[in-house]
């Protein structure tokens, strides 16, 4: 979600149709000792790149017409005293959880107390955008079309310094714009959890809740959650690693921000393990069915696949990416069409995807968040199941993540920087309306910013006079934003701005003590 968006809509969708029709016939689906080649080689080609990456573990299912044809678990669930990793093995599956969201609110479509068309604020009478005009005419559609108008990823460092759901549904109205609403595709976490608000108001049941009933328990889902300590306990639960300065860490059972994907729960709090997350794919690759049980209307299952705004194109490639309504869109050079989510939570990555022509689909989780691997397979096996040679999709990514590595780091001071005043002159309370009171302290002979409820200090390290580079939470050996002091006219330092949170009430933080 941390690391882990706008061509008019009419003319792209034609595109879509052209491609569409233009397509050649897909060979048929793989069989008998065709498909266990297949299967050997993507096994292979999954083992060689998790170990290259530094994935300690992942879990892989394949899914063909309305059965699970392989799964596997490869590697450990610890860098350090885990233990194997089977199909069983639970990990988080970050921004997946959109696809739920998503279906959840397609169910209360498909009972009538909701249309796609809807305002929300006839739903959620409180809910408040920038513009009042935006207000007024953002549709329950749009709140998982990821069109805003805001900027990516808008607001979600909320929920790590511990802030409520509710906290960052209200902050929205501080969400200062970057394009027109509906014009471009950005990334977006906090509108899905106006989604979920919407949901537990006809369902009368909180969103996780709601998962369980209406989902998890008619899927035989049962070992999916929505766990408060961000990972649910249990011998056979993953653990949680980054990649630091080129180097994979294991992060401590007791992280600081474990708890940070719950804030997210409509946007990213799901924790599941592959076999479970096959029931769910069978259900989107079946139109909303599995096993006799009808969980969404096919009109409606297929609204949810229905591309709704461009995300981008790779000409060069051939591929068309579209979001839709919690699943992302790919018409592929190959030619096939992938619909697909991944999510990725800081410390666990998940990719699943299929491909609805073939009535096929992978899922995978893994231990390591912050790279792309899983996504990389995912492309690697539906071109291998259409009989298309793949590309080293995954080896060119990872010269990218080391090339990137190379150059990471907190940047030295610039030449010529000048001293900062006396560390003092910065302390105080600043206020912000997403961020509310955050106070400047001295902790020890160093600047820290400590924000939110839980308190989390940021280290400020002097750059350039009132400008200093604040350190980022997750990653220690990173900048996360250039924090600058202003001073009134009498000289009094009597405010700052951070770069990070620029749109967000113009990143101001005013001195109010």
């Amino acid at each position: 979600m941390r690391r882990l968006i706008r061509a008019p809509f009419i003319l792209c969708l034609l595109l879509v149709l052209s491609l569409l029709a233009a397509a050649p016939a897909l060979a048929a689906a793989p069989s008998g000792d065709k498909l266990a080649k297949l299967l050997q080689r993507f096994e292979a080609y999954a083992e060689k790149n998790r170990q290259a990456y530094g994935v300690p573990g992942m879990a892989i299912a394949v899914v063909a017409g309305d059965k699970v044809i392989y799964s596997k678990g490869l590697g450990m669930t610890g860098l350090t005293g885990g233990t194997p990793v089977n199909p069983q093995t639970i990990f988080q599956i970050g921004s997946a959880s959109k696809s739920f969201t998503a279906g959840l609110m397609g169910m209360v479509v498909d009972q009538g107390k909701v249309s796609w068309d809807d305002p929300v604020i006839k739903h959620y009478p409180s809910f408040l955008m920038n513009d009042p005009w935006v207000t007024r005419e953002f549709m329950i559609k749009d709140l998982m079309a990821q069109h805003t108008g805001l900027s990516p990823h808008a607001g979600e460092m909320q929920a790590f310094f511990g802030f409520t759901t509710q906290q960052m549904i209200d902050s929205l109205q501080y969400m200062e714009p970057v394009t027109s609403f509906r014009s471009a595709y950005a990334y977006q976490n906090i509108p899905f959890l106006v989604a979920g608000a919407i949901v537990s108001r006809y369902t009368g049941r909180d969103y996780g809740a709601s998962l369980q009933k209406m989902i998890f328990k008619p899927l035989g889902m049962n070992s999916t959650s929505v766990p408060k300590a961000g990972l649910p306990s249990g011998a056979n639960v993953t653990r949680l690693h980054q990649r630091h300065a080129g180097k994979v860490v294991m992060l401590p059972e007791e992280w600081d921000f474990m708890d940070w994907v719950f804030q997210f729960a409509p946007a990213g709090g799901i924790s599941s393990n592959v076999m479970d997350m096959t029931q769910w794919l069978r259900l989107h690759i079946n139109r909303g069915k599995v096993d006799g049980k009808v969980l969404l209307k096919p009109k409606t299952a297929d609204f949810l696949h229905t591309p709704a705004t461009p995300a981008g194109v790779k000409l060069v490639e051939g591929d068309l990416f579209q979001y839709c309504q919690g699943w992302v869109y790919v018409r592929s050079a190959a030619p096939y069409t992938m619909i697909f989510h991944n999510g990725d939570t800081t410390a666990n990555h998940a990719m699943m995807a299929f491909m609805p022509g073939q009535k096929a689909g992978i899922v995978m989780l893994s231990n390591l968040g912050g790279v792309d691997l899983l996504d990389r397979l995912a492309h690697y096996f539906c071109d291998l199941w259409v009989g298309a040679e793949p590309q080293d999709y995954a080896g060119e990514d990872l010269k990218k993540i080391l090339a990137a590595e190379k150059e990471a780091g907190i940047p030295p001071r610039p030449k010529g920087a000048l001293a900062s005043q006396p560390l003092k002159n910065y302390v105080g309370t600043y206020s912000n309306p997403v961020y509310q009171k955050v106070k400047v302290e001295l902790r020890g002979k160093k600047l820290a910013l400590v924000m939110g409820p839980k308190k989390v200090a940021v280290e400020l390290r002097p750059w350039d006079r009132d400008v200093f580079l604040a350190v980022d939470i997750i990653d220690p050996g990173e900048p996360l934003s250039v924090v600058s002091f202003g001073t009134g006219i009498e000289g009094k330092v009597d405010s700052f701005t951070m770069s990070v949170v620029a749109n967000e009430a113009g990143g101001l933080f005013k001195r109010v003590e």
